[in-house]
């Protein structure tokens, strides 16, 4: 979900000739998602991902960006087992705008995090029958 959203603002920032110039991304939650994601081989292949979204969105962009630019993205997964199925996610998108100004975007989302997965199980177990 926060990847999708990510996307999507990305896509709004940069199609509307905004240059987006860093993505932070930080987020904890406490359920197996975040128990798997402490381990670094695991944090690395989901860091991977996100980061791609991003660089496949702004390599499509030669006025905003030179071939191999990409705004610096920085993502950071905390296993905090108090907070259980409950995904904090905290996201903040700096763009360079008019005259070397500057534009931030700060997003706080509060979501149960398996609960945004379970269309996605309903959806495969369908598939499967």
């Amino acid at each position: 979900g926060q990847t999708k959203v990510k996307s999507v603002i990305v896509d709004f920032l940069v199609s509307a000739g905004i240059k987006v110039k860093s993505i932070v991304s930080y987020n904890h939650l406490g359920n197996n998602d975040g128990k798997n994601l402490s381990d670094p081989a695991q944090f690395r292949s989901k860091e991977i991902s996100k980061s791609n979204v991003v660089d496949d969105m702004v390599a499509s962009n030669n006025i905003l960006y030179e071939p191999g630019e990409h705004p610096d993205h920085v993502v950071v997964i905390k296993y905090v087992p108090h907070v259980s199925d409950s995904k904090r996610a905290m996201d903040e998108y700096c763009s360079e705008i008019f005259m070397g100004g500057t534009n931030t975007i700060v997003m706080h989302n509060t979501c149960e995090d398996s609960l945004l997965a379970a269309p996605l199980i309903i959806d495969l177990v369908i598939l499967t029958e």
